[in-house]
């Protein structure tokens, strides 16, 4: 009985070690300097301080948080820290929110909306539906949630926003897979065209494709998922260039890592305004 106690003590003397000491605290952060001419996209993960610009426009992408009972709101913390530091202009996140909503521990939605609403961006945060917001007829509540969290849910809608003289047009699908998703989108003026999808295999399907600079979705997949005789989607994970102006970036797992160690992860795209840049339609 003595060296069963003795084994508790020491097991729960390492939990709390890794609580405190392990844990991650801060998210794994990937930048992109991206110029309207996409052949010129720069991983500058390790340098993006020496990019910095007054003039850039910085959008933060995170998406697939599947959150639902032991995978906790709080596992947000990482990203909101980042963000403090960063100071995004835009913030926007594509789609699965939660796991599933008839299971969703509803005594966590308070801390759910705290933790989305201190993710801070001056110029906007914005949101599409994913496949798993839909499960359990999810989709209002998710879109409720993120009302309240100050994030703008688009659901076949566009809308601008701006930055000094920089226009910025975002657009957002419906989930391709559960909801009703439009696939021709009304040309607009901008200086800079996004789309937010949860999926990326369908945006082929639309019709001004390839006005968008930026093309931003979750949902990604691995090689290994697919068996010898399975057809892969065509958009698995990363980024891939789609004609001369449209970048689509894939944003990978939420967390990456050990399954004690595992670290959340936040993009940012540098969207750099040419000093001869062009309004584009």
């Amino acid at each position: 009985m003595p060296n069963t106690i003795y084994l508790l003590i020491f097991g729960m003397s390492l939990l709390l070690f890794y609580w405190f000491f392990l844990k991650p605290k801060k998210a794994k952060e990937v930048h992109y300097l991206i110029h309207k001419d996409k052949h010129q996209v720069l991983d500058i993960s390790n340098a993006y301080d020496l990019y910095e610009d007054p003039k850039t426009i910085l959008v933060a992408h995170f998406s697939d948080t599947h959150f639902r009972s032991g995978h906790a709101p709080k596992k947000l913390n990482p990203l909101i820290r980042s963000t403090m530091a960063r100071k995004p202009d835009i913030i926007v996140f594509t789609g699965d929110l939660l796991a599933n909503y008839e299971h969703w521990p509803h005594q966590l939605t308070p801390t759910l909306v705290d933790k989305l609403k201190h993710l801070k961006a001056p110029f906007g945060k914005f949101a599409v539906l994913g496949n798993q917001d839909y499960a359990g007829a999810g989709q209002y509540f998710v879109q409720e949630v993120l009302k309240e969290a100050d994030f703008t849910p688009l659901v076949n809608e566009s809308l601008f926003t701006n930055k000094e003289d920089t226009s910025i047009h975002i657009v957002g699908m419906d989930d391709t897979i559960l909801g009703n998703p439009m696939f021709d989108f009304e040309k607009k003026i901008a200086n800079w065209h996004l789309l937010l999808v949860h999926e990326a295999d369908p945006v082929e399907k639309v019709k001004s494709l390839l006005d968008f600079d930026l093309v931003l979705t979750g949902h990604p997949f691995k090689k290994k998922a697919f068996k010898k005789n399975q057809k892969p989607p065509k958009f698995i994970n990363g980024l891939y260039q789609l004609g001369s102006k449209t970048l689509l970036s894939i944003f990978p797992h939420y967390e990456t890592g050990k399954i004690l160690l595992k670290t959340p992860t936040i993009y940012y795209y540098h969207l750099v305004k040419d000093s001869k840049e062009k309004t584009t339609t």
